[in-house]
């Protein structure tokens, strides 16, 4: 296979000479795209009604066999949406320095924080006996100061902030709410025939007929890319022909771990060319063997950090609830040219929504096996973009192995570098997208779908 074959190459260590031809020189950047580039929002609203309108006008013409197989496949499918387990987070001295609790809807969140987002003058609406505030932070890049409180004694209710802020400022308040990794590690994952595959190869004409429906989206410009993750391990070998550079936003104390960012970055790497950079924000703590936990206050300061390097676009592997805060910060991105790609999550068709990607300004990313099957635990809605490869792919273990991992984790860092190279090559968003959305191959239903999204993008 050839993906392998390149993991064995690069695995092998290339020789010095080699691999000074292909880092770039010390010191060297990539030039964020600002000056060259149309960066507007998005506006991918208008690119998901215009293709389910194409779709909708040729079911109405054609047969609707494709339709009810989809129907029946999700109907036949039996994940459903998994309430997380509360923890105790433990520092690396043993000591507690997070307390989850399970709050509205199944989700966790730091037990009594709150967070909100406004001016400086504000705080002084947060002068209230039964709560404290544990930090503040300007954050530059998204014109706001960040508050995190605390409600004191036995409440943990909202309404004794939300009772002290002036009726406009009631909206910016929020939980300290968690959000998840979305991968684990290669299990054995039965294919069922149930599990929809078909691909559409009656595609849509297109002026672009030398990207339109292959799948593939080939980089030729060095790019400048944003994740958050956990920390990577940036010495392994399938990091050679990239810069990366991290900063940490974890709660002092809290254990981390490497694993999933390193394999989320390696898969990222694959496709990045030679001289591209990786700006990193590491968010998660450890929350037990199998499972990392990112508070919303480290995510949004993570989201400030790599606003503030204006890169071309950001990957977050990660999932969890809907919050006022979050929505700001993603709308915030989305005007300031940014665009995120998010892995719709792994609780099944019949799971909630989950977040960022169910946002309208994100990009959600989905995952489908070698054979092109959809990622049985894969989320399904509306918010489903583009599919990627994500079944029992190899990616990067630390400290310099390779492990075979499942999720819609591994399917976002592809379609985040895919857009990225389009960005580079049309110096326009709402081209990248539209030449995105063409080149994809089409599954499912046509057209557009809440399965596979726009189609599948081909590593």
């Amino acid at each position: 296979m050839k993906y392998a074959k390149l993991y064995a190459c690069l695995l092998s260590f290339a020789s010095t000479a080699v691999s000074a031809q292909i880092l770039p020189a010390a010191g060297q950047v990539i030039t964020p795209v600002t000056p060259v580039i149309e960066r507007l929002p998005s506006n991918l609203s208008r690119l998901r009604e215009q293709v389910e309108n194409n779709a909708k006008a040729k079911l109405e013409r054609g047969s609707l066999a494709t339709q009810t197989l989809v129907s029946n496949t999700i109907k036949s499918v039996t994940p459903r949406f998994t309430v997380p387990n509360a923890s105790t987070i433990l520092s690396v001295d043993g000591e507690p320095i997070i307390q989850e609790i399970s709050v509205e809807d199944g989700f966790i969140a730091v037990e009594k924080e709150w967070l909100f987002m406004g001016d400086e003058s504000d705080i002084d609406y947060f002068n209230h006996p039964a709560i404290s505030v544990l930090e503040k932070q300007f954050m530059s890049s998204l014109s706001k100061w960040l508050f995190r409180v605390k409600v004191e004694g036995d409440t943990d209710t909202v309404s004794l902030i939300r009772n002290s802020l002036p009726e406009p400022l009631q909206a910016q308040v929020g939980r300290n709410h968690i959000y998840l990794s979305q991968s684990k590690r290669e299990a054995s994952l039965p294919k069922s025939a149930n599990e929809h595959r078909s691909v559409n190869h009656t595609q849509t004409e297109s002026t672009e007929a030398e990207d339109s429906h292959t799948g593939y989206i080939e980089c030729d410009s060095p790019l400048r890319m944003g994740m958050i993750d956990t920390h990577i391990t940036s010495d392994h070998p399938l990091f050679s022909h990239i810069q990366i550079e991290q900063a940490s936003f974890l709660i002092e104390g809290a254990e981390g771990s490497s694993e999933h960012g390193t394999s989320v970055a390696s898969l990222m790497a694959n496709v990045l060319p030679p001289g591209s950079q990786l700006f990193n924000a590491n968010v998660f703590y450890t929350r037990n063997s199998i499972s990392r936990g990112a508070t919303l206050s480290a995510l949004l300061k993570g989201i400030n950090h790599l606003a503030s390097l204006q890169v071309d676009a950001i990957n977050m592997s990660l999932a969890g609830p809907n919050n006022p805060l979050l929505m700001a910060a993603i709308t915030q991105l989305d005007e300031l040219g940014i665009q995120v790609i998010a892995a719709v999550g792994n609780e099944g068709p019949a799971s909630l929504p989950l977040y960022p990607a169910a946002y309208p300004q994100t990009l959600g990313a989905t995952a489908v096996d070698s054979d092109n099957r959809i990622y049985r635990w894969a989320n399904q809605g509306e918010y489903v973009d583009f599919a990627a490869l994500g079944v029992s792919v190899e990616t990067a273990l630390p400290p310099n192995k390779t492990i075979r991992q499942t999720g819609t984790s591994m399917a976002a860092p592809i379609i985040a570098a895919k857009y990225a190279c389009l960005l580079r090559k049309n110096k326009n968003r709402q081209s990248a997208l539209a030449l995105m959305q063409r080149s994809a191959i089409d599954a499912g239903a046509p057209g557009r779908d809440t399965v596979f999204g726009f189609g599948i993008l081909l590593r």
